[in-house]
């Protein structure tokens, strides 16, 4: 850091020869001898009182020049350049002072190195009086504020510790300047690391806690983890930038400015992310949940920023983009409470009426005994082809495609041992001919 360094007396004459020489109507007085000039001249003696006068002046000494607040600029890389330049200059200034070996170095040195061992200390005893508080898990919040409190960084301390040391003492203007932009800078950094972090746990301790919102709030952490960040680093951009200097108000007029030009060119990409969070909000299906949408249906895997993944039951991952995913009509099976099965069959026409007017009664009989499944009813349907057509519907309590599909199983199996025991057959396609003309007969 640039220092002015001047001698007083010196300084005092060369202003009053300057204001001598500017009045040409100011005279010196007549007691005073002209200087002498010339190869042959002398000096005069001098005045001993003037001698005393010299001496009762200190000697030279070093004035630092303190640190001035950055001019606001347009650009924010030359407001970091200027910064960086200054900082770095009152960097060498500050370790120059401390090497010293002045008293008040000494003694500033002494005080930073035990406000930061205390405040370490502080820390540790923080975090080993909460690890006595009830904790249940490592969603509660007792979790929660260790975590923040663990994140209390050594780099923050050094800066709380020379703030304190300023506070309590005078320091020199460029050490004093030091000092400020360090603590400026920590403390934006450590406090963007605490909102983060506790916004962050937050969220996975509500996803934690919620019994019906944990799964949509784990398909979609990594969005909201991603948003949260970049939201909170933003405005700790800005705040550094404001502090070395940038113009802000400019900076944020052309990222306006040209936020709108990125949005225009990259507009479906901004469709499919806030798709991807009307996914979140809305709900309408969460990773692990069976969907059928259009001709596809399977289990979905993972929902991204711009794109949803789909285990398809034939075992390829069909990929999809989050905006059309939205446009079809989604049919999601895990929100099922019980699943409804329809099947038909048919019995052969030959089968007496009052037989067959008993058949759906003894369908009920048969399926209310099958359990994990629930009778709704059953009829005859229809005349077909080549059998009385009936149609039976039913609940399967377990909404699970494959155990429905077993319930299903045991209900035919029940059927047909039921027909069989009662004499009731199933029809099969046949055709009977008839011809006309043909004798039947003893001797045809």
């Amino acid at each position: 850091m640039a220092s002015l360094r001047f001698l007083i007396p010196s300084l005092g004459a060369a202003q009053a020869s300057e204001t001598v020489s500017a009045d040409p109507a100011i005279t010196p007085p007549a007691d005073v001898a002209p200087a002498a000039d010339g190869p042959g001249a002398t000096a005069p003696d001098p005045d001993p009182a003037q001698s005393d006068m010299d001496s009762s002046f200190p000697d030279p000494v070093d004035v630092p020049v303190p640190i001035r607040a950055p001019a606001k600029t347009a650009d924010p890389i030359e407001a970091l350049s200027d910064t960086a330049e200054t900082a770095t200059e009152a960097a060498s200034d500050f370790l120059s002072w401390l090497g010293s070996g002045q008293s008040e170095a000494l003694l500033a040195t002494l005080m930073v190195i035990t406000l930061t061992v205390l405040l370490r200390i502080a820390r540790w005893a923080a975090l080993k009086g909460m690890g006595r508080w009830p904790q249940q898990d490592d969603y509660s919040l007792t979790a929660l504020v260790k975590r923040v409190v663990r994140r209390f960084h050594l780099y923050f301390m050094f800066a709380i510790a020379l703030a304190l040391t300023e506070a309590i003492m005078p320091l020199p203007g460029s050490v004093s300047g030091f000092v400020r932009i360090f603590f400026v800078l920590t403390a934006v950094l450590q406090t963007a690391e605490w909102v983060q972090e506790f916004a962050v746990s937050a969220i996975r301790r509500n996803l934690h806690r919620s019994a019906g919102d944990a799964r949509a709030l784990a398909s979609a952490f990594n969005i909201i983890r991603w948003f949260i960040g970049f939201a909170i680093w933003s405005v700790a951009l800005l705040l550094i930038l404001d502090n070395v200097g940038a113009d802000v108000t400019a900076l944020l007029a052309g990222l306006g400015i040209g936020g709108i030009a990125i949005g225009i060119a990259a507009q479906g990409v901004f469709r499919d992310l806030f798709s991807s969070l009307s996914i979140v909000i809305d709900k309408p299906f969460q990773v692990g949940d069976t969907v059928r949408y259009g001709d596809s249906w399977g289990a979905i895997e993972d929902i991204g920023l711009k794109s949803t993944r789909v285990r398809a039951r034939s075992g390829e991952q069909l990929i999809i983009s989050n905006t059309n995913l939205l446009n079809y009509e989604i049919h999601n099976m895990a929100r099922m409470v019980r699943r409804r099965i329809e099947t038909e069959f048919g019995v052969v026409y030959q089968t007496d009426p009052d037989l067959a007017e008993q058949i759906p009664d003894i369908v009920q009989g048969l399926v209310r005994k099958i359990a994990g499944v629930e009778f709704e009813r059953c009829g005859m349907s229809s005349f077909g082809a080549s059998s009385l057509d009936y149609k039976l519907v039913f609940f399967s309590l377990h909404p699970d495609y494959n155990r429905s599909m077993a319930a299903l199983s045991r209900v035919l199996l029940a059927l047909n041992r039921g027909f069989r025991d009662r004499g009731i057959e199933f029809a099969y396609p046949t055709q009977t001919l008839y011809v006309e003309g043909l004798e039947t007969g003893p001797d045809s």
